[in-house]
């Protein structure tokens, strides 16, 4: 499982890597269009997960044997260091993202209705606030009953524009990207940058409707002191992080940054891009995995692990073999290791356990070790 997590994390390199190159090239360009690019590098990253086909596997001479009479580890499977360690990160950010939402709904309840159902009242804000998908919600400070019509408007606007690019659903998939990946820092990156696109795109779309430039600034503004005056809850802070207001009342009083959304032809050239990217990575990731046929030599077993037997599956006297799919690295290791024929949950994770325990002699072609697929069965037998 580690391996194919640091598989992905440098193909997601390369696609961040770019996505983050061509922002800075199209920095003159509008935010809507930086904002799609990151949009569309982190759907990419995500469809990374998606199993790229090997060559047809050749069947392992060796199988396992586990002994129901032998040591058992009395869970479900042997959990590696690294592996745990990434378990605990993705459990971390998702109970942050777990108390944001709750968070949210608990400010939604208890704001007042205004203007609908869809535009609610809370004096627990200093900042507004849009999230939800469906039914999405629209969340105001109370003060700003004191604001004139133009004003609110404005701000009414602004969250109007991130329900109608769908930002809070973007911005929450970033959160589960970055939550598997999250000792990635490009990821980290590709989110902020979302976030802060988003915003910069949400304000041109209140500036191409009429609102005058700095008396919008002057609105942000009033907010970041109303913000230092009352600094929020930390669980009201962490669910909207603080804006970079400099760089949005810069780009707000800029007259000469573009503030026209991404058209079709934009957008239908930053998809293309991006999937003849990923096109690619898939054809380099199968033209580095060879066939058996296609090695002088075919990899070999030099050490091995046998798999324990779960006490659950010996209770239920659970016999039978598990299959599994793997890639035998160059230096010898098994990678990219998944299960084609389940037997049990708990005895699939230890056959995964121990085959990742194991070492081989590579497969050779022209005089060089290379990637070779493999299929090994594990048999679990009863004695």
């Amino acid at each position: 499982m580690i391996n194919l997590i640091v598989e992905i994390a440098v193909r997601a390199t390369v696609v961040l890597g770019l996505a983050w190159l061509a922002t800075v090239l199209l920095r003159r360009s509008s935010a809507d269009v930086r904002s799609r690019i990151w949009q569309t590098a982190l759907a990419a990253t995500a469809l990374l997960f998606i199993p790229v086909p090997v060559p047809d596997a050749f069947q392992m001479p060796t199988t396992a044997l586990a002994d129901a009479a032998g040591a058992s580890n009395g869970s479900a499977a042997s959990l590696p260091i690294l592996l745990t360690i990434w378990m605990i990160g993705i459990a971390m950010v998702l109970g942050r993202l777990g108390v944001s939402l709750a968070v949210l709904i608990r400010l939604t309840r208890s704001a007042s209705y205004f203007r609908g159902p869809d535009v609610r009242l809370s004096s627990a804000l200093m900042t507004p606030i849009t999230w939800g998908v469906v039914r999405p919600v629209i969340l105001l400070p109370a003060y700003l009953l004191e604001w004139p019509a133009e004003k609110y408007a404005a701000m009414v606007r602004h969250e109007q524009a991130h329900i109608d690019r769908q930002d809070w659903l973007w911005q929450t998939f970033a959160e589960c990207l970055t939550a598997v990946l999250w000792f990635h820092p490009l990821v980290w990156l590709a989110a902020a940058r979302l976030r802060s696109e988003a915003e910069h795109a949400a304000d041109d779309r209140v500036l191409t409707v009429g609102t005058g430039a700095s008396s919008y600034a002057q609105q942000l503004l009033d907010i970041a002191r109303r913000l230092k005056q009352h600094p929020p809850h930390a669980a009201v802070a962490m669910i909207r992080r603080p804006r970079a207001l400099e760089s949005r009342i810069a780009a707000i009083l800029d007259p000469s940054r573009p503030r026209t959304g991404a058209g079709i032809g934009a957008r239908l050239t930053v998809m293309l891009t991006t999937a003849c990217l990923l096109l690619f990575l898939a054809a380099c990731q199968s033209a580095r995995i060879y066939k058996v046929a296609q090695v002088q030599t075919p990899p070999k077993v030099v050490s091995k692990v046998e798999p324990n037997y779960t006490d659950d599956a010996r209770t239920a006297k659970i016999q039978g073999p598990v299959v599994l799919s793997l890639v035998i690295d160059p230096q010898g290791r098994p990678w990219n290791i998944r299960v084609t024929k389940s037997l049990d949950k708990g005895l699939d994770q230890e056959a995964i356990a121990a085959i990742e325990k194991w070492h081989f002699a590579p497969g050779v072609k022209d005089g060089k070790p290379v990637r070779v697929a493999a299929t090994i069965q594990v048999n679990f037998r009863l004695r």
